[in-house]
């Protein structure tokens, strides 16, 4: 079979790669000079790793799907994420909450675990029992005065829009603990792709079978010759806004240096100010750091496309958008054409997710048609 793929991210890759492997011709229509997506990675001048597109972390369970079907292309090196917030009086905490942060907030401490869960379960909203939305999620995990301290300022920055606007599992992302686990992830596996994602992607588009086309934007209504398209470009925008736009958060990332190390790879910015976050990326193995003692750092400005180049990244998941979304998942159906990924699906995917839901669909329509 003839089949193209527009987009050249994960999603994009998962579909490419397998029906290439399957004994068919594959196309990929790629709009940017580059390959992998949001997931490109460069070293700079002074050999230091940077994810062009902010932090893109790997964790999942060690026997997902994507830890298989990735480890084709690369060797791994071992990372556990660590994530601080930046307090009024300019100390930062760890983040997500723990014992540690409690201590840090509060001016108490707690001998054990329990006292610390004891003290958190005064904090919480007992009387949500199934939140509906982000903010009744922060209030039944941490209540108000946490919620008003780390999230509820961080998600008006990030998502344009209060907690209260934001599906419960956007929230629900970001767990609590009361011992002093600091990771930011628990994952049984945490890893980074030793030599970076980029040579991942590079791997993968150079099958034999697989024609990358670079630098070319989707018309696919002009591509009546190909006998299967999966895109993964936003399914509103290939409809000409038929329904009216989805909502997307956009990210614009500034570089900046630093003298000394962070107290963490990121560090949030829970204030009022424009940034959510800065990453050091020679705190992350797989990079290599400076000689002249500073460190790269990019911090991010969120923002609506329209002030971005039209870039999307994050689905803003609500009621209403969920709505609007499956008028369009209704016409792509009757079209028979697949959407993928975080802007073709409407989904809020982390990689190992994204993977694992994308290798189901191009399995499920490889085994139809043989």
């Amino acid at each position: 079979m003839k089949i193209l793929v527009v987009g050249s991210g994960i999603a994009g890759a998962v579909v490419a790669w397998e029906c290439a492997e399957a004994g068919h011709q594959v196309t990929v229509f790629e709009k940017s000079g580059h390959v992998g997506g949001n997931c490109r990675d460069y070293n700079n001048e002074y050999g230091e790793k940077i994810h062009a597109e902010g932090p893109h972390l790997f964790h999942t369970s060690a026997d997902s799907i994507a830890v298989k079907w990735l480890s084709q292309f690369t060797e791994w090196t071992h990372y556990e994420h660590r994530v601080r917030a930046l307090l009024e009086d300019g100390r930062t905490t760890p983040l997500p909450v723990n014992q540690t942060t409690l201590e840090d907030v509060f001016g108490v401490k707690f001998l054990t675990p329990d006292d610390a869960r004891k003290f958190l379960d005064d904090l919480r909203e007992k009387d949500i029992v199934a939140p509906t939305n982000s903010d009744q999620v922060f209030l039944k995990s941490v209540g108000a005065t946490l919620a008003d301290i780390f999230f509820r300022p961080y998600t008006l920055k990030h998502w344009g829009r209060p907690a209260t606007e934001i599906e419960a599992k956007v929230g629900a992302r970001i767990p609590t603990r009361t011992d002093r686990d600091d990771r930011y992830f628990t994952d049984a596996f945490q890893k980074m792709p030793t030599d970076g994602f980029t040579p991942i992607f590079e791997k993968i588009f150079s099958h034999p079978n697989i024609d990358l086309v670079l630098n070319k934007s989707h018309n696919c209504r002009e591509n009546v010759s190909f006998d299967k398209i999966f895109l993964s470009c936003p399914i509103d925008e290939y409809y000409d806004y038929e329904f009216g736009r989805l909502p997307y958060r956009s990210v614009k990332f500034v570089e900046g240096v630093v003298d000394e190390d962070q107290s963490a790879t990121t560090i949030n910015f829970t204030d009022d100010g424009i940034y959510t976050r800065s990453t050091q990326w020679s705190l992350i193995p797989t990079s290599g750091r400076r000689k002249d003692g500073k460190s790269t750092v990019t911090l991010e400005v969120p923002c609506d496309p329209a002030e971005n180049e039209g870039k999307c990244y994050y689905p803003v998941r609500n009621e209403e958008s969920l709505n609007l979304y499956s008028k369009y998942a209704e016409l792509a159906e009757k079209d028979d054409l697949t959407f993928i990924g975080r802007l073709g699906q409407f989904i809020y995917y982390d990689m190992a997710p994204c993977i694992n839901a994308t290798h189901i669909i191009v399995k499920r329509f490889l085994d139809g048609i043989h």
